[in-house]
């Protein structure tokens, strides 16, 4: 999540929290403050008020339910459409099969392999993070892998991967690997 959306969910929430205490506090009373908020209630501008705070919320709450209605989830399936009928294949398929074509590698350690599936643009796009032990040239050992990986996916779909990146890191700098 970016900083823009982060930093709008936060000010949402604040104004949101504000509001509800504001109406909370119209209608229980609170010793303490009692006479404040008689005071605020008696006042003309006491209902604009009101008005702008669930104004707030419905505009809030609509925005949340359209979101949830248009949203669409990332596909888990490649669809390939043919003159006999459609295609499918899975994401587990997919990432399996980049999985089986790292074990070719040696000192390759804990992969993590993340495809996204984007069937209108008829492309995939893998990223995979790896680490290395005891290796030397890892740019070339990352063409390596880029490219094989690129051209199995491409010969099991019949379809280009558009982005193959990776994330290669040094076992030797992780206190969390240990290879005996």
């Amino acid at each position: 999540m970016n900083g823009f959306n982060r930093a709008l969910l936060v000010l949402t929430g604040v104004i949101g929290l504000l509001s509800v205490a504001i109406l909370l506090l119209g209608v229980y009373d609170v010793p303490q403050i009692q006479t404040y908020t008689d005071q605020w209630q008696n006042q003309d501008w006491y209902i604009y008020t009101i008005l702008a705070i669930g104004i707030f919320l419905a505009v809030i709450f609509l925005l949340m339910l359209m979101t949830g209605l248009a949203a669409k989830s990332k596909p888990r399936r490649y669809t390939i459409q043919t003159n006999e009928g459609r295609i499918t294949v899975s994401k587990d398929t997919i990432e399996k099969t980049v999985y089986e074509s790292l074990k070719q590698f040696q000192g390759l350690r804990s992969p993590n392999v993340n495809v996204d599936i984007d069937s209108k643009r008829e492309h995939v796009r893998v990223h995979i993070d790896c680490a290395v032990f005891n290796r030397e040239k890892l740019p070339t050992l990352g063409k390596e892998i880029q490219s094989h990986v690129k051209a199995r996916i491409e010969s099991l779909m019949e379809v280009p991967v558009a982005d193959v990146s990776l994330n290669i890191h040094d076992t030797l700098r992780k206190t969390s690997e240990r290879v005996v």
